[in-house]
């Protein structure tokens, strides 16, 4: 099964932003969110949340 690869970047603020990959083999992030979160663990827990959002959407669209 395909898993979702998030990496966070420090932007030159000082925030973070999260590039979403998936599959987690992708060269090309699917998504990049702006640069603001405090830190990387939060922006991980945001993208993770956002692209779990993103997949429901596509679920309930499908039916």
């Amino acid at each position: 099964m395909a898993q979702l690869r998030i990496e966070t970047i420090t932007y030159q603020t000082g925030k973070v932003y999260a590039e979403l990959y998936y599959p987690d083999d992708a060269v090309i992030p699917l998504a990049t969110t702006e640069p603001i979160f405090p830190n990387s663990d939060i922006a991980v827990q945001r993208a993770n949340e956002m692209f779990e959002n993103w997949m429901s959407l596509l679920r309930e669209e499908s039916k």
